[in-house]
């Protein structure tokens, strides 16, 4: 593995994912969302606060294979402007998938870390930490992180998935 100025700018374009996409998406879902997470604010008569899968084999197969709630309409847009930003930054930016893959999992990482670190509307990253104890009802699945505390199994998987994907891409 050889770390030159090329390699850097991987890490700057990384971070730069994470400033650029991440925060704003979590303060955006802040504003929206207040203190009920996974769309539990929005208005159930707006299409973004349905959902078209509820109910459906596919939302059951989604929600066994990611551990949260079946998505929203909102959420389901969010999953197509997700791989639409990264293709274009493959398309139009750096040319390493491995990186790319790397941000999408970071993005969905620290997005949803940021929801709870930021969220000025209530205690969120406390009643996160207390993991099924507390009133985060949206994530079914915790992993013990300490005597007290859980984190959703997601964060670890994410957060490895990112970092495997961003040393290959460094190789």
């Amino acid at each position: 593995m050889c770390y030159n100025a090329y390699n850097m700018n991987y890490y700057i374009f990384y971070g730069l994912n994470i400033l650029l996409f991440a925060l704003p998406l979590a303060l955006f879902e802040i504003n929206l969302e207040k203190a009920q997470g996974w769309g539990g604010g929005f208005p159930k008569d707006k299409w973004y606060g349905k959902s078209f899968i509820k109910g459906t084999a596919f939302g059951r197969q989604l929600t066994k294979i990611t551990r949260l709630e079946e998505p929203l309409n909102y959420h389901v847009i969010i999953m197509v402007l997700f791989p639409t930003v990264f293709t274009l930054e493959y398309i139009f930016g750096i040319r390493n998938i491995w990186l790319i893959i790397s941000c999408f999992w970071g993005v969905n990482f620290f997005a949803d870390l940021f929801w709870f670190c930021f969220n000025w509307h209530f205690d969120s990253l406390t009643q996160l930490l207390k993991g099924p104890k507390g009133s985060i009802g949206w994530h079914k699945s915790w992993v013990k992180i300490s005597r007290n505390s859980y984190l959703p199994t997601v964060y670890p998987v994410w957060l490895v998935l990112s970092i495997i994907f961003f040393w290959v891409a460094l190789l």
